[in-house]
């Protein structure tokens, strides 16, 4: 698997994203839950080209019902995470392809069309911004920490759930911000720009990229109340540099 022919690959969906008439096509899936041209025509694309050229590899995506055989590699895709942000402008949404071998993410791409950064990270091999080394930040207390959350529009029966948690965070670090955007969230811990992230309800292709890039980065990952399986749909997650993690994780609990 040759990365830099995953980047380029992923790079070719700026005609798709960027195509006004595809954007303005919108189809809702469930209440607050959205779809636009855009999201199936990028799945759709990277679908195609992935088989083309990694043939053995299977494919998931948010965008398409497949039989998944976990039995061999396969791609984990979301054509446009932050669907919402997508459709009004707002420049915090991404293409999120992960790669999972025998269960693990063994490699991630992270890109965020309007502002051209590009994330990347192979297992054992560092994590990169536009080819740039980036690491997690270093701060060592949550209180000196900025922190993200998140979690899907559609679950507003979470809601209080949702609230508990950021109340405590909230109370403990320097700021909390929500994005609407999982994948760029966690891509923008594993450069440094923020600390910490927890979420509610979250979807293995939200995540699986951005799983790689902060462990590569210097961080950690993992499900807030169990054991992280990729395979699992709607978890509570959190992340942070790992100086933190275990900090943040026991005020998710307490």
């Amino acid at each position: 698997m040759n990365i830099d022919n995953i980047i380029k690959i992923v790079r070719e969906t700026d005609r798709i994203f960027f195509d006004e008439a595809l954007r303005s096509d919108v189809k809702a899936k469930g209440d607050s839950d959205f779809v636009t041209r855009a999201d199936v025509g990028i799945s759709e694309y990277l679908h195609r080209r992935l088989v083309e050229e990694y043939p053995d590899i299977g494919f998931m995506s948010e965008e398409e019902d497949a039989e998944l055989d976990e039995s061999r590699d396969y791609w984990i895709l979301d054509p446009i995470d932050g669907t919402t942000n997508f459709m009004h402008g707002l420049p915090y949404c991404a293409v999120s392809l992960g790669l999972c071998s025998d269960g693990e993410v063994v490699a991630g791409v992270i890109y965020i069309p309007y502002t051209g950064e590009l994330f990347y990270a192979v297992k054992g091999q560092g994590a990169y911004l536009n080819g740039e080394r980036i690491f997690c930040s270093d701060n060592a207390r949550l209180r000196d920490c900025v922190g993200f959350y998140e979690f899907n529009a559609y679950f507003k029966n979470k809601c209080d759930a949702l609230m508990d948690y950021a109340r405590k965070i909230y109370l403990s670090c320097q700021g909390l911000r929500c994005l609407g955007s999982v994948a760029v969230e966690l891509a923008y811990i594993a450069c440094g720009r923020a600390d910490a992230f927890f979420g509610i309800c979250v979807k293995p292709w939200d995540y699986a990229a951005g799983l790689i890039l902060i462990k590569e980065a210097g961080g950690r990952l993992d499900r807030v109340d169990g054991e992280l399986h990729i395979s699992q749909l709607n978890v509570n997650i959190a992340a942070a540099n790992s100086a933190v993690f275990d900090e943040l994780l026991g005020l998710l609990n307490g």
